[in-house]
């Protein structure tokens, strides 16, 4: 659709009259007098009855302190509109902000323990079917599938070292992984520093819940510590307060404070640069990124390791 095209959908769906529309790679910024938002295209995934689910469980964040991009109904009160040609579409507010600062201990600290806070805002009484998803095994079980193709890597003797620890390790974290441990959580299961901003008085806010779902309440907080750790060095002090900040912030006890650390030692960052390097072919930029993936999950094993053995001593 052109932009006179969007500005009629917008208009007949949601009664907003668009002064401007701004394109964003796979979304479009809707500016309407002091207020905005952001149109995005539905997936084939983006039922009804999923987005009506998911506006229901974002609706309690506020009450946490914590703000999320939540779908709006249209004003016949359904939850995303066609173009008539097929495509579906669904609109959410634009949120003031700028994206986390993960380099700043503070912001991280915040957006970590915003996570758990936001874990406890979510029904966890009669899941909603339309939220189930794919849980954090069945993930890690596809990453695995994944690793019984490293042979086809082609990998110089230190690369071919780091692969063959990151996949050691791997196994032996998914062995440990014991099914329904925990109750499951509404879960983000996108936890990149991309998908949060900071507003306002340091509000922390979510956006992007393509992938959100019940899952294992430890995916997010594992994904969170794994892309920061990948970004920013850190000395041990700063990686262990990561994980404690999610820990007190979900009450966790000391048992499950470990069984959470045991868990973290999942190679994460490591294997998603492994996965792009299988997608798009071993270019020399991907796999240039791979190596430097692979070393920044050594340098981080170190540090995980250390404190698992100070932890269960």
């Amino acid at each position: 659709m052109d932009a006179g095209e969007m500005a009629d959908l917008v208009r007949r769906a949601y009664g907003i009259e668009a002064e401007a529309i701004v394109h964003k790679r796979t979304v479009w910024g809707i500016v309407a007098g002091t207020s905005r938002y952001i149109l995005k295209r539905a997936r084939p995934q983006d039922s009804e009855e999923r987005l009506r689910a998911l506006a229901d469980v974002l609706r309690h964040y506020p009450r946490f302190g914590v703000a999320a991009a939540s779908p709006l109904e249209t004003a016949r009160g359904t939850m995303r509109v066609s173009d008539g040609r097929g495509a579906w579409y669904y609109l959410q507010l634009w949120l003031e902000g700028r994206h986390v600062d993960a380099s700043d201990e503070s912001e991280r600290l915040a957006v970590t323990r915003a996570l758990a806070r936001a874990q406890r805002a979510a029904p966890t009484q009669g899941v909603l079917r339309a939220l189930q998803t794919a849980t954090l095994r069945d993930k890690w079980r596809a990453k695995l599938q994944l690793l019984e193709r490293l042979k086809a890597v082609t990998a110089d003797a230190e690369m071919a070292e780091l692969l063959r620890r990151i996949a050691a390790r791997a196994r032996a974290v998914y062995a440990s992984y014991v099914e329904g441990a925990r109750p499951l959580a509404f879960c983000h299961r996108d936890l990149a520093p991309h998908n949060v901003l900071v507003g306002p008085g340091g509000t922390v806010m979510f956006i992007d819940f393509d992938h959100a779902g019940y899952d294992d309440p430890f995916a997010d907080p594992i994904q969170w510590v794994s892309h920061v750790a990948y970004l920013v060095p850190l000395c041990s002090r700063s990686y262990q307060r990561l994980w404690l900040a999610y820990a007190q912030e979900a009450e966790l006890h000391e048992e499950h404070l470990v069984s959470l650390v045991r868990l973290g030692a999942w190679p994460d960052m490591a294997l998603r640069a492994l996965a792009e390097a299988f997608r798009g072919g071993q270019s020399a930029s991907r796999m240039w990124r791979l190596r430097y993936a692979l070393r920044r999950e050594e340098e981080r094993a170190r540090l995980h390791e250390a404190w698992l053995r100070e932890l269960e001593a």
